[in-house]
């Protein structure tokens, strides 16, 4: 019984050299940037119209939620981290961006926002929602607006 105990445990460490290694190939790919999707129903994170969302959200928050009168009055460094298409069980197209905001303040923060469809007026069309880190003091998405990060 003991050999072949044994025996079992050897190949199970011989195969398990073989194999590659997957969560480290996993990490890799995640870290390559996403893909364009040409036939998405939601804009890019670099659409103006997304971007000005973002922004008059943002604007109209900032006053009531921290009390602050602050405003966006720059973007850069726009990127997708995430696409979620329709189909299957999702009955919500996402995409997920970050990308970092110049403040009336002067501050660089990082901020993230997700464009999604059908979540616009009355449902026929899409809409931006977006979180400045460090500004939502309330934790409307979570910590460090974890609801709209995606990595």
């Amino acid at each position: 019984m003991r050999h072949r105990l044994a025996a079992l445990l050897a190949s199970a460490l011989s195969l398990s050299a073989v194999l590659p290694a997957i969560a480290a190939d996993y990490y890799e790919a995640s870290r390559q940037p996403a893909p364009i999707v040409a036939n998405a129903l939601v804009p890019s994170c670099e659409d103006p119209r997304v971007v000005a969302q973002v922004e008059d959200q943002f604007e109209y928050g900032a006053p009531r939620m921290i009390p602050a009168d602050l405003a966006i009055v720059e973007f850069s460094n726009l990127m997708e981290k995430a696409y979620h298409p329709l189909g299957g069980y999702k009955e919500v197209e996402r995409r997920y961006c970050q990308g970092t905001v110049l403040v009336s303040t002067g501050e660089h923060r990082t901020v993230y926002y997700v464009v999604e469809y059908p979540m616009g007026y009355a449902g026929i069309s899409w809409r931006a929602e977006g979180c400045v880190l460090g500004l939502d003091k309330w934790k409307i998405y979570g910590a460090n607006c974890e609801s709209l990060r995606r990595f």
